[in-house]
């Protein structure tokens, strides 16, 4: 039998058509689609070509794809009850900031950055590694861990958005990385994930929202925890109210291509460096601030740059979220529009 480009066998029970290699994988869902790793992939670390092949196809039809049986449970709810317990002392931060409102009870919280917590598994795991170097070439740049709270008791949703609102190539350029750390659907808050597009502002006109959902509507899928969600960073999304009586958390840990020249950086601990450098090779910590001493990641201000242009800056501070323009006018109005139904699509 012929081996592969890369020395790799097929498998014996290898089916084509028409030329074309059929991915043995077993997935499920259609918007977005679900592919469960094999438990053989999940022990050994090691990712099937088929499935790679089939992270990559999903992605970019929809740009986004959910891998399902990545990351061990035991794990996630360790990482899980230590983040409920910091959210309670997040929100009384001065600099804390309701993402779109109060009424979505939905925060931005930077997990625990200390050595104990900063596993290879969440940030560095070797299948979501694979899929990321296959889609934006060797040595992604690391360059934001952050994580999405869904607070218990929220009442209003988020208006449909893009992450970047700003002008960018027109092919992949950076990756969110949501690794939810509990089952989630519906109930809970799950995002709300729409097509990808190109708006030139973050928050979509209805019109585009309307036209958009005749062709491939929103859908809030149920992910398991420990699920890995690749997302473009292009993609309209929207953060949904929990309804439940617990947090809903999901990671988010950005990479960049490397020809991007990304210019945010992430926090991370200098004590970490060369364990970081050892372990972490298959990425590039070109983005990562190393400070010295305890970090706390509660004090953290949020910080985002998903441009190629350093003063276009966001920072979140005690008088709100600081822009371009607030910089320049002193008044700090980003995010404080109210949702409406301009915001997100509706039936009919």
């Amino acid at each position: 039998m012929a081996s592969s480009a890369t020395g790799e066998q097929p498998s014996r029970s290898s089916k084509y058509a028409h030329g074309a290699l059929i991915p043995d994988v077993e997935k499920h869902g259609e918007n977005p689609v679900i592919i469960r790793l094999s438990d053989d992939e999940f022990r050994s670390g090691v990712t099937k070509l088929d499935t790679i092949q089939e992270c990559l196809g999903y992605f970019h039809r929809d740009g986004f794809v959910v891998m399902e049986n990545a990351i061990d449970e035991s794990l996630v709810d360790r990482l899980y009850q230590r983040m409920v317990h910091d959210n309670k002392e997040f929100l009384k931060k001065k600099h804390m900031h309701w993402n779109q409102g109060a009424s979505t009870g939905n925060v931005s919280q930077i997990p625990p950055l200390t050595p104990e917590w900063l596993g290879r598994d969440f940030y560095v795991n070797p299948h979501m590694i694979r899929v990321v170097e296959n889609l934006l070439g060797p040595k992604p740049e690391l360059r934001f861990i952050n994580s999405n709270v869904a607070c218990p008791g929220g009442t209003g949703r988020q208006a449909v958005h893009s992450d970047v609102n700003h002008a960018y190539p027109e092919t992949p350029f950076g990756i969110v990385i949501n690794i939810y750390l509990q089952d989630s659907d519906v109930e809970n808050g799950v995002t709300e994930r729409e097509q990808q597009a190109t708006p030139t502002k973050g928050w979509i006109k209805k019109e585009f929202l309307q036209k958009r959902a005749k062709v491939k509507p929103p859908a809030q899928p149920k992910v398991k925890k420990g699920s890995i969600c690749f997302r473009d960073l292009r993609l309209w999304h929207t953060g949904m109210p929990d309804k439940s009586d617990r947090h809903r958390i999901m990671l988010a840990v950005d990479y960049f291509a490397h020809w991007y020249q990304c210019p945010m950086t992430t926090k991370l601990p200098l004590s970490m460096k060369g364990k970081v450098e050892r372990e972490w090779k298959r990425i590039s910590t070109k983005g990562v601030e190393w400070v010295e001493g305890d970090l706390n990641s509660l004090d953290v201000p949020f910080y985002l740059n998903m441009t190629q242009d350093p003063s276009q800056c966001l920072l979140q501070t005690e008088n709100g979220f600081q822009d371009p323009v607030g910089r320049q006018t002193g008044k700090y109005v980003f995010d404080t529009a109210k949702v409406t139904e301009e915001n997100y699509w509706t039936p009919g």
